[in-house]
């Protein structure tokens, strides 16, 4: 499809998202690369096997994939989580940006490093009504009046929406490490069927119009820092400037993850806003 676009024109893709993720994606032009350029066209980049070749001069690839790896680059990512935002009776939303540094296993089943650093935005409750019509607070004691569900109601019907909004910017690069930190946190992502909660996953799908195939996570935000590289020896160890003011490119929240919270949590709409 991205080869169609740009006129059958081959393109290298220089990261991937998770499936059912959305956001940006950086590409390079294929032909733009020169001799042992790094990229596969249209395949995302080995996390652990990257190499940044110099022999033959800087290439498109190569730039975008050692200025990605630079620890002052950042990726911002918005998720949608099920959980109001209160963890073992702590507020994390008033603890501003925190880091999450906790090894998880790689898809061989190495235990690899894994820091993340999160911010949860806002978290919305909403109120349950018992049968006399009284008000029931959620978790974090915070009074919602859109009654949205009743107590004592079946097993077949939905919970409470209990949601929140979350940053997350992956310091390190290990197999799913947002979802799968947001799910120590008890706080898992929305739509996401490994790490999730199969039965809210669900009740979102059937009674909230999530998307089949959704996990609401999604790439807000590439900032790739000015990058200089060093020559190979055919240029004389020489240092050229690539993306000599960086890269700053962003990726709107799309239409479906919007609609979710603007229908069944409008006011933590207003309070991300």
């Amino acid at each position: 499809q991205v080869r169609d676009m740009m006129h059958g024109r081959r393109v290298n893709l220089i990261h991937r998202l998770d499936r059912g993720a959305s956001g940006c994606l950086l590409f390079s032009f294929a032909d733009g690369d020169r001799v042992g350029g790094g990229g596969s066209e249209l395949g995302s980049i080995d996390e652990e096997n990257r190499k940044f070749p110099t022999e033959h001069g800087p290439n498109p690839t190569s730039q975008l994939i050692q200025s990605l790896q630079n620890p002052n680059s950042i990726k911002t990512y918005v998720a949608l989580v099920r959980g109001e935002g209160i963890l073992h009776g702590e507020d994390l939303k008033t603890k501003g940006w925190f880091t999450i540094d906790r090894p998880i296993k790689d898809e061989k089943g190495r235990v690899r490093d894994a820091i993340t650093e999160f911010r949860f935005l806002a978290g919305y409750t909403a109120v349950v009504l018992d049968e006399l019509g009284s008000e029931d607070r959620g978790e974090n004691g915070l009074k919602d009046k859109t009654p949205l569900s009743f107590k004592n109601k079946s097993a077949n019907e939905p919970q409470p929406v209990r949601a929140s909004v979350v940053l997350a910017r992956p310091k390190t690069g290990r197999w799913h490490q947002i979802r799968r930190h947001l799910n120590g946190l008890s706080h898992p992502i929305l739509g996401d069927s490994t790490h999730g909660n199969s039965k809210i996953n669900r009740e979102w799908r059937e009674h909230r119009n999530m998307l089949g195939e959704r996990t609401c996570l999604h790439l807000g935000r590439v900032q790739l820092v000015p990058t200089t590289v060093t020559m190979g020896v055919e240029d004389a160890g020489s240092t050229t400037n690539v993306l000599p003011n960086g890269l700053d490119v962003t990726c709107p929240i799309p239409r479906d993850m919007h609609d979710m919270i603007a229908v069944y949590m409008p006011q933590l709409l207003e309070e991300v806003i």
